[in-house]
């Protein structure tokens, strides 16, 4: 949260350095995902695509950025 609040454009790509490592970043994601979706925008990667994250689906990497708030004017 820190990090996003200072830089609200950036990507964060994670990919463990093993499958078992890069299955502990999902299980963490999908943990905390019902607390964090309302604020980022969060991705998994299946094969070479990205698709919106899922629980219960594997992924080889993980992408979130913050959301954007639109301000009507």
């Amino acid at each position: 949260m820190l990090f996003m609040s200072d830089h609200p454009k950036a990507w964060i790509y994670a990919s463990g350095s093993t499958r078992a490592r890069t299955r502990l970043y999902q299980i963490g994601i999908s943990k905390y995902y019902d607390e964090i979706k309302g604020d980022f925008d969060i991705f998994g990667q299946v094969a070479q695509s990205w698709e919106p994250f899922e629980r219960g689906k594997e992924y080889t990497a993980f992408l979130v950025q913050q959301k954007t708030t639109k301000v009507a004017i």
